[in-house]
C-alpha cells in the first residue's frame, strides 16, 4: 500500500488533508446504508486498512500521525487513539452520534493508556474497540484483514469490564444493549465456514446433523461446537465417532479425515471429510 505525506498544517494544505479524507468516507460509506450496516463498514475499512505501528511503539519513535485520524486513514498507520479518531471522524461524516473514550486496557501481560469508543445505533449505546478487533495472528502483523474479529464491535459495558478502565467514566454513555453479541460470534467465524456447516448445541445434534450429511450423500461437513480451547479435541473426537457410527449405520465405507479450528468466539470447527471406498 502506497505511503502517503501528510503535509505540515497550513490552512490550504489542512483543507486538502480533510478532502482526502471526505473522499475516503465516501467511499466507504452510502445513504441506503442502515445504522448497522455503517457501523459495520467503518469497522471492517479500518481494520482492512489500517495496521497497528507495533514497529515504532516499542522502539519509542512514534510519530505525531500515529495518533490521529489522518495517519490512520492517510498513512494506513496508527496505535489506538489514531483508531479511534478515525473511527469517530467516519461516524461524523455519517451523521452518527459517537464519542471517543479515554483510559487503559489489561490485555493479559500488561496494562496500556488506551482509547476507544461509543456509537448510538438505532437510539442505544454501544462499545466499539477496532484496535482490539485487528489483533496479531501468530504475533505476526496481517495487512489483509483475515484477523477481523467481531469480539468488541457493538457490545455492552459488561463486555468491556474485565479489561477496559475508562477516564471520567460519569463522561460515557450507559451501554447495556446486548442484542449483537451472538450474531457477533458468527461474523467473527464466518471466514472458516464451508457451505455444508451446522451449528449444534448437544451431543445428540451432533449425531443427527452427521447423519443427516451422510443419509444426502455429502461427504465433507462442518458441525461448529460451543467449545472453549481445552473441549475442541474432544468435540472433534465426537464428531468423529458419530460419523463412524452413521457410516455403520448407512453401510458406507471409506476413509475419514478430521480436522478442527479452534479459539475463535468460542466455537470449535470440526471438519469432517470422506473419501468413499
Amino acid at each position: 500500500m502506497a505511503e502517503v505525506e501528510i503535509p505540515e498544517e497550513t490552512t490550504e494544505d489542512s483543507a486538502e488533508i480533510s478532502t482526502e479524507m471526505e473522499v475516503i468516507a465516501a467511499s466507504i460509506l452510502s445513504s441506503d446504508m442502515s445504522e448497522y450496516e455503517t457501523v459495520k463498514a467503518i469497522h471492517d475499512y479500518l481494520v482492512y486498512n489500517v495496521d497497528y505501528d507495533y514497529e515504532n511503539l516499542y522502539a519509542d519513535t512514534l510519530p505525531d500521525s500515529a495518533y490521529t485520524a489522518e495517519g490512520a486513514l492517510l498513512l494506513h498507520s496508527a496505535v489506538c487513539e489514531g483508531y479511534a479518531r478515525a473511527f469517530d471522524f467516519l461516524c461524523e461524516q455519517a451523521g452518527l452520534e459517537s464519542l471517543m473514550v479515554y483510559g487503559s486496557a489489561n490485555d493479559g501481560s500488561k496494562v496500556l493508556s488506551h482509547a476507544w469508543n461509543q456509537v448510538q445505533v438505532d437510539n442505544a449505546w454501544f462499545n466499539v474497540d477496532v484496535t482490539w478487533d485487528d489483533p496479531l495472528v501468530n504475533d505476526e502483523l496481517v495487512s489483509d484483514g483475515s484477523n477481523i474479529t467481531y469480539d468488541y464491535f457493538l457490545v455492552p459495558d459488561s463486555s468491556l469490564e474485565a479489561t477496559h478502565t475508562a477516564e471520567g467514566p460519569d463522561d460515557r454513555h450507559v451501554c447495556s444493549d446486548t442484542r449483537y453479541l451472538e450474531s457477533n460470534r458468527y461474523l467473527s467465524i464466518e471466514p472458516y465456514l464451508k457451505d455444508a456447516c451446522t451449528f449444534v448445541s448437544s451431543d445428540e445434534e451432533i449425531t443427527s446433523a452427521v447423519l443427516a450429511y451422510l443419509s444426502d450423500g455429502v461427504y465433507e461437513f462442518q458441525i461448529i461446537c460451543d467449545a472453549s480451547a481445552e473441549q475442541a479435541e474432544g468435540k472433534m473426537n465426537l464428531v468423529l465417532d458419530a460419523t463412524a457410527d452413521a457410516m455403520q449405520e448407512l453401510h458406507l465405507s471409506g476413509q475419514i479425515a478430521a480436522g478442527v479450528e479452534y479459539g475463535v468466539a468460542n466455537y470449535a470447527v470440526v471438519t469432517i471429510t470422506i473419501t468413499p471406498s
